[in-house]
């Protein structure tokens, strides 16, 4: 199934070679969760985190759809949109 990526900040470098701006279409299997886009892309290794802990520990927001996801177990379906953004931080 194909589904739709964007990644921002230090995660652009792990983005497909064909990728504009972080933006770019991934090819997962039928069945694929988000923790398998992770582990896909290489996220889990960079960030020295396990795929689940990407959210809880790291600090990252993932985004579903223009929903923030915090299951990493959710299963993808095709033609979602993905969103990879760095801790939110204000003051």
């Amino acid at each position: 199934m194909k589904i739709e990526v964007q990644l921002f900040s230090i995660l652009r470098e792990l983005a497909p070679p064909d990728a504009k701006r972080g933006r770019a279409t991934i090819t997962l299997a039928d069945g694929a969760t988000v923790a398998d886009l992770i582990t896909h892309l290489g996220i889990d290794q960079k960030m020295g985190f396990a795929p689940d802990e990407i959210t809880t520990k790291a600090g990252w927001q993932v985004m579903v759809c223009d929903k923030f996801e915090a299951d990493m177990g959710r299963v993808l379906q095709p033609g979602d949109q993905v969103k990879i953004l760095p801790p939110i931080s204000g003051g």
